[in-house]
């Protein structure tokens, strides 16, 4: 597949022939002195250049005095002077065509308004001079297969960390550091690390799209606080899915406290989790929660494997460890269907008497009498049936000699289908090295395994539909044109109800009267029952107003309410602008809750869900980003929890789905065409019945 076109080209900057250091310094535990120690110790090819105007020379380099003394321009300038100098040496090195700097000095943001300024200095810098910045206030970027420690601090520290095919990219330097240690000791290994600090240019965004078309990169990992903008995460996740790359993503700030934390720990634009999670679920990334998921998940598809479907083997010498498998797949939706009745004859054939061929295949502690691994033997059946589509061994009869491993290994390199090894720590085995050198994924407990597979299905399920489906990216309607005034903040239920029948979208019958063609009525507009409400811009909840009255049987109830609602919103709220009484018709069905909002990430963004209890206190709704077409809101109405209602529950006669998908779609387009004025959608309640879909309330809020 043709290397995607990046938003920048950051190979200067991540593979660097020559690196200049600002405020080198022959203290190599000082900020400025252990980048110069690292980038001289550790086998860095590259040219090294110190800068500090106070020394001649560092560790056997000549130092120079300033950026424009340098002999040569180099790729990339490290920073590590006061935060007041930075903007002077980022203007030099940009007067000198030094494309990239790292800015490892802190002071800025971060600590409060005197930093901000300083940090608001440094852009307009930034901006004039052309060159591109990660940081301030970073740890800086490693490369291992070049053996470059561009950067301070612990992480930097060892040259002997294990390289591998994993990539990260991190907002928190000293946690992602030291999930960096903590995979090291695991055993597994990395290419690339980036901090990037304040991210006042190069974002984790930039990191990303990078390392995605990277050959060497095959599992991306990040830990992220906040981004700002969406839009571009969700092509980069679709890129993940069209290279076969997974993204690993730790996202921080899920709660509102830790939202809260998050946005004065990085000042980042931090949208709601809930958008965050529809953009993980729509591309390549998977969640992950501790150092022990990139491990296993990276085992998992350093293999270079994916399932074809979701169907599960367990060979376990343990019942018990079955179980735990089995319980732990169904929760990731996994299947562990039955095996096919060849298979079951063949595993009969070779096991005891007193056991059960089936799904879990429990081998016990049973071997053969030639010495062979029963276990080996079942998965090579196993393997086999066309039921299965990926295998989990829980069995030391795999791993106890060298060539019961090789075996697996040949068996497991043998297949397309992914081969996961479970087992615990046992001081005699010889597995794990093997299984590493052969890239056969391996996990230190079941649960991990079948966190591994899940991860693995996850994504293969997302690849296949992204890559087989052919989305009906088609408007259902032309744009159209909307009255939506200038200045106004709101529009009232008429106008926006008038809005949604542009675009298509069906609504309760009304009609706007003025008080006096309420009194003036001979007879009812529609047919009763009918409700009666106050029409304003100004009064967005006419609930709260008590500016609603519902099931009006006659006439003289009608005017009657009429005339209850406007002195309600009056006393409400007396500076309103009341336009008038609405008399709708009554709608009844199933309360469905449609929604939009225009975020200020992730750009217009659908919300769907169950009206009532359901929304409010279950939360069972979900998002998508605008537009789409019919076939993806159909896929939304079956990710809530409460779709079977809508299909038809315990015998119930199934509801309007393809008619709430139409309308769905509708409202992403409406959303997405008139993104510039409107802020907030919401239709609510929205009744579905099996035969109609009718909006019964609108509010649409608009942006100043």
């Amino acid at each position: 597949m043709p290397k995607a076109e990046q938003s920048v080209d950051l190979s200067r900057l991540m593979k660097p022939r020559s690196i200049a250091i600002v405020g080198a310094s022959d203290n190599p535990a000082s900020i400025g002195g252990q980048p110069v120690r690292f980038l001289t110790e550790f086998g860095y090819s590259g040219t090294v250049y110190p800068i500090n105007p106070r020394l001649k020379e560092i560790r056997g380099l000549p130092c120079y005095a300033s950026v424009a003394d340098l002999p040569a321009v180099p790729d990339v300038v490290i920073v590590a002077v006061g935060a007041r100098l930075v903007a002077s040496v980022i203007e030099q090195s940009g007067q000198r065509g030094i494309p990239f700097a790292i800015i490892l000095s802190a002071g800025f943001r971060e600590i409060g308004p005197a930093g901000a300024k300083l940090q608001e200095e440094l852009e307009e810098v930034i901006r004039r001079s052309g060159i591109r910045v990660v940081g301030p206030n970073c740890l800086g970027i490693i490369n291992l297969p070049d053996c470059m420690h561009a950067g301070f601090g612990a992480g930097f520290k060892y040259a002997d960390i294990k390289r591998g095919p994993v990539a990260m990219v991190t907002q928190s330097g000293g946690f992602g550091l030291t999930m960096v240690g903590a995979i090291d000791r695991a055993g597994m290994g990395f290419n690339y690390v980036v901090s990037i600090g304040n991210s006042i240019d190069l974002t984790t965004l930039d990191f990303l799209e990078y390392y995605l078309e990277c050959d060497e990169v095959k599992v991306v990992a990040t830990y992220i606080e906040g981004i700002d903008d969406g839009r571009r995460l969700l092509r980069i996740g679709a890129r993940a899915l069209e290279v076969g790359k997974p993204i690993l993503v730790w996202k921080a700030g899920k709660t509102e406290r830790g939202g809260k934390a998050a946005a004065s720990h990085t000042a980042s634009l931090a949208a709601s989790y809930d958008l965050y999670q529809a953009a993980f679920r729509a591309g390549g990334f998977i969640e992950i929660e501790d150092a022990a998921d990139v491990v296993d998940i990276a085992r998992a598809f350093r293999g270079g494997k994916l399932p074809a479907g979701n169907r599960m083997a367990v060979i376990s010498g343990s019942g018990g460890a079955g179980v735990i498998l089995t319980d732990h797949a169904e929760r990731d939706g996994i299947d562990m269907p039955d095996l096919a009745t060849d298979t079951l004859a063949k595993l009969k054939a070779i096991l005891p008497d007193f056991l059960t061929a089936a799904n879990p295949v429990d081998i016990s502690g049973q071997g053969a009498k030639d010495g062979s691994s029963v276990s080996n033997t079942a998965l090579r059946i196993v393997l086999a049936d066309p039921n299965i589509d990926m295998v989990i061994v829980r069995s030391k009869m795999s791993t106890n000699t060298v060539a019961q491993c090789n075996e697996l290994i040949e068996i497991a390199h043998g297949t397309t289908k992914p081969v996961l090894m479970a087992f615990g720590p046992d001081r005699e085995a010889v597995a794990p090295e093997l299984f590493d050198a052969n890239n056969i994924s391996w996990h230190a407990t079941p649960p991990r395994a079948a966190k591994a597979v899940g991860a693995l299905h996850q994504f293969a399920a997302k690849r296949r539909r992204q890559l087989a489906a052919i989305r009906d990216e088609a408007r259902p309607i032309t744009p159209q044109s909307l009255t939506l005034p200038a200045g106004a903040t709101s529009l009232s239920e008429h106008a926006a109800k008038a809005c949604l029948r542009a675009y298509g979208i069906p609504a309760v019958g009304e009609v706007l009267l003025s008080l006096a063609e309420v009194r003036a009525l001979k007879a009812a507009p529609f047919a009763f029952p009918l409700a009666v409400k106050v029409n304003s811009a100004d009064i967005a909840h006419k609930t709260e107003a008590d500016a609603v009255r519902l099931g009006i049987s006659n006439l003289d109830e009608l005017k009657t309410a009429a005339e209850a609602v406007t002195q309600s919103a009056a006393r409400y709220k007396p500076e309103a602008r009341l336009e008038g009484v609405l008399v709708q018709q009554m709608a009844s069905g199933l309360e469905i809750i449609v929604g939009g909002l225009n975020d200020a990430c992730f750009g217009p963004t659908v919300v769907f869900g169950l009206g009532g209890i359901f929304a409010e206190v279950l939360r069972d709704v979900t998002y998508r980003f605008a537009p789409f077409g019919p076939a993806e809101a159909r896929e939304m109405v079956q990710e809530i929890k409460g779709a079977a209602v809508l299909n038809g529950y315990r015998g119930r006669e199934a509801l309007d789905v393809e008619g709430l998908a139409q309308v769905l779609s509708r409202v992403s387009w409406l959303l997405h065409d008139h993104r510039d004025r409107i802020a907030e959608l919401d239709i609510n309640p929205l009744f579905i019945t099996s035969t109609s879909i009718l909006a019964a309330d609108a509010l649409i809020t608009l942006k100043p």
